[in-house]
């Protein structure tokens, strides 16, 4: 059974409680195995348009655990770099222990040099940084709970992380990208989370990613939609690699992506437009029994 994920509508012209709360719902009752928050936090002028209006990640993963019982909460992705890197531990940690080990969060180097410059963190070293922040999660999740330590850049020398945690190894560890350092990272977690690739762009990643590590996952981030529309279309209204159409099209296509090398999908359903409820159900009932 391939995994299958929704982007919520935490942030853009979708973002009202209602809808992210009514959306979150749809999914778990639907029978999606995830949820996921988009990460921003304070972003310039510039990029306002898109993501000046947003709940932030890990805050907006708080809430959904309290509306939820089974479905997996998670962020896709988290901009670890721009964090302090003790934190972000501390957050992950306290949400598995209120969701009872329901959180996953695919990381991220991050892209936006001018919101790294308004949160005063460094850009040029973020890959190295997260290199090290994934060394580390894995190291304390594994000495937790209780004192824990880390030698390294980001050392951790006699203090203490509980409590305990509930999620075997801890909140599930994804790298996000698509770049060959992504490839590498990802390698060190065991599952890997592209997005925006065609399944001719993703097939020989995919090798490489499983050269490095046999058992990998991968589950690709992607928009997609079931219409009424008699023939499907492979690009969304911004040029965007996409899986829009009936039903039998998106399902055709999807299977391209599984032959690719892929084992599951986040996705976009279009999270800015009114009826999200409305087509998580309708993908549900009409593709992922495909996939069964």
């Amino acid at each position: 059974m391939a995994h299958f994920g929704i982007v919520l509508p935490n942030y853009g012209d979708g973002l009202s409680l209602g809808n992210l709360s009514a959306s979150t719902i749809a999914a778990e009752e639907s029978g999606f195995d995830s949820v996921w928050a988009t990460d921003h936090v304070m972003v310039t002028d510039v990029h306002a348009p898109g993501y000046g209006v947003i709940t932030e990640a890990l805050v907006t993963l708080g809430y959904l655990a309290a509306i939820t019982t089974r479905v997996t909460l998670g962020v896709s992705a988290l901009v670890v770099p721009q964090r302090n890197p003790y934190v972000v531990l501390k957050q992950l940690t306290s949400l598995d222990y209120l969701s009872g080990g329901r959180i996953v969060t695919s990381v991220a180097a991050g892209w936006m040099a001018d919101e790294f410059a308004a949160l005063g963190a460094d850009f040029a070293g973020r890959g190295r940084m997260l290199n090290e922040w994934l060394d580390m999660a894995v190291e304390v999740f594994a000495q937790m709970p209780g004192r824990v330590r880390h030698e390294g850049p980001t050392r951790i020398e006699g203090a203490w992380l509980a409590p305990g945690l509930v999620r075997q190894g801890g909140p599930g560890l994804w790298v996000a990208g698509v770049s060959d350092a992504t490839v590498r990272r990802a390698a060190k977690t065991g599952v890997w989370h592209p997005t925006g690739l065609t399944p001719v762009q993703l097939a020989p990643m995919a090798r490489a990613f499983r050269a490095r590590c046999e058992d990998g996952v991968i589950v690709n981030r992607i928009a997609a939609r079931v219409t009424e529309d008699a023939e499907g279309r492979d690009t969304d209204e911004r040029g965007r690699s996409a899986v829009i159409g009936p039903p039998d099209y998106v399902v055709e296509q999807l299977r391209s992506y599984v032959d690719a090398g892929c084992d599951g999908f986040v996705i976009n359903f279009g999270k800015d437009e009114p009826g999200l409820p409305e087509r998580i159900r309708r993908f549900a009932e009409t593709v992922i029994p495909s996939f069964a």
